[in-house]
């Protein structure tokens, strides 16, 4: 064994001797040469040079490949300043690149994903249409030599830009509440990028959940880019004027208050001489009223601007609007229809003498009866036209003989369907003629 170590120590300092030109390091060489235990110390001073001289030496060097490493874009202020702009978003493929660092050994075991900075510089491009942009990547511990891929096929259209609105969607509301968007802010953006995606945009749509809410406020709130088909466009890749809107948002409590049919709520006037209101109906019955809690606990109905039937003779139909009080916060409706139904009026007569027929008679029995009246009531003007045409009945008596009868006679009602006729029983004496002979 110490035959095996001098041997190593010789061979060790023989190449060291070779290597060394300054004669005090050469005296050294040959001291720890010579004596066992100062050759042990000499190869424990060894390693350490050979390892200081490796370390130090920056032309050794070893490459290590890092993977999944994700990268992000670069230059794009300099592309629009070319009025250009990326069409479609890249993110997905910015991830997962492979890069191989060259680094000295000292700095080995430093190369890590953390410190590799990896870029899509889009600044060189200066066209629109498709083309193959590299990836650039640098390290704090060595240098690349690899990128997997190396580059992205990406598609480049001219910068433009557009003005739109911005509408509010109210979503999650109680029926116990109204709410509304009294403002936004802004009320218009400005959106820039790919000149087809930019023209594709027709409004900005900001979604106002008010679930829970019992009070105003005013919430900031992101909004969605909208085509013309409701299809909701990818910010990403835009310059936006702004990236939330702030939302001026009123809640108050609300209830549905019925409308009163009061007729002298309702009307104002008076109809032709001999026609009346006879009814009245509004639509709709009630209507949503939203104001602070107290206001809305104290009102049992609405009233609308009566509508006038001065000198009306027939049925109308007419709007009307709503009463309104200056605290209302909103009125699901501030007009009505008001339908008016105009009649005659209803009068009343006796009518004294009623035409009777007697039909059903033999020639040998003779019919004697008293005056026969009748109470009609009805619209004035068909109940004065009866007593002007008069009334006929008829009174059936086939089968009778002679004697004395109470017959209720019969009459065509469908010739008088708005009025009512109640006509007495007619006092009827049969005789026959042939007994007197």
């Amino acid at each position: 064994m110490r035959n095996k170590i001098k041997v190593f120590f010789d061979g060790f300092s023989e190449k060291l001797l070779e290597r060394t030109q300054s004669r005090p390091a050469r005296w050294l060489i040959h001291l720890f040469s010579h004596n066992i235990g100062l050759k042990l110390l000499s190869l424990l001073l060894a390693i350490l040079l050979w390892n200081y001289v490796v370390l130090s030496d920056t032309s050794i060097t070893r490459t290590k490949t890092l993977y999944n490493i994700t990268g992000y874009i670069s230059g794009q202020s300099t592309l629009n300043g070319y009025g250009l702009a990326l069409l479609n978003d890249p993110t997905e493929q910015l991830s997962g690149i492979a890069v191989t660092i060259e680094a000295p050994q000292a700095d080995y075991a430093r190369v890590s994903s953390d410190n590799v900075q990896l870029t899509l510089d889009l600044s060189n491009v200066r066209s629109a249409g498709t083309q193959e942009v590299p990836f650039r990547a640098t390290s704090y511990y060595g240098k690349v030599v690899s990128i997997s891929p190396e580059s992205l096929k990406l598609t480049f259209e001219t910068l433009d830009s557009r003005t739109v609105a911005v509408n509010s969607v109210i979503t999650g509301g109680s029926d116990e509440y109204w709410y509304n968007v009294s403002r936004t802010n802004p009320s218009l953006l400005t959106v820039s990028g790919a000149s087809s995606v930019v023209q594709s945009i027709t409004s900005a749509q900001v979604n106002v959940d008010v679930a829970g809410f019992t009070t105003s406020m005013t919430p900031s709130l992101p909004y969605l880019l909208l085509d013309a088909s409701g299809e909701v466009i990818p910010q990403t890749m835009l310059n936006r004027s702004t990236s939330s809107i702030s939302v001026s948002l009123e809640v108050y409590p609300s209830r549905d208050i019925p409308i009163s049919t009061e007729l002298s709520n309702v009307v104002s006037g008076q109809p032709a001489p001999g026609y009346v209101v006879q009814s009245v109906s509004i639509v709709p019955e009630s209507v949503s009223v939203a104001a602070d809690r107290d206001l809305l606990d104290s009102l049992d109905q609405l009233v609308i601007e009566p509508v006038s039937v001065e000198g009306a003779s027939q049925s109308f139909s007419s709007r009307a609007s709503i009463s309104l009080l200056p605290d209302f916060r909103n009125v699901s409706t501030e007009q009505v229809y008001v339908n008016v139904t105009i009649a005659e009026e209803t009068a009343s007569a006796y009518l004294e003498s009623v035409n009777v027929v007697i039909t059903g008679k033999d020639d040998e029995i003779s019919a004697t009866y008293e005056p026969l009246g009748a109470y009609i009531t009805g619209p004035r003007s068909l109940v004065e036209r009866i007593q002007q045409e008069g009334l006929s009945v008829t009174v059936d008596v086939s089968g009778l003989s002679e004697g004395y009868y109470l017959i209720p006679p019969s009459f065509d009602a469908s010739r008088y369907p708005d009025v009512d006729i109640q006509i007495e029983a007619l006092s009827l004496t049969l005789t026959d003629l042939g007994s007197d002979e």
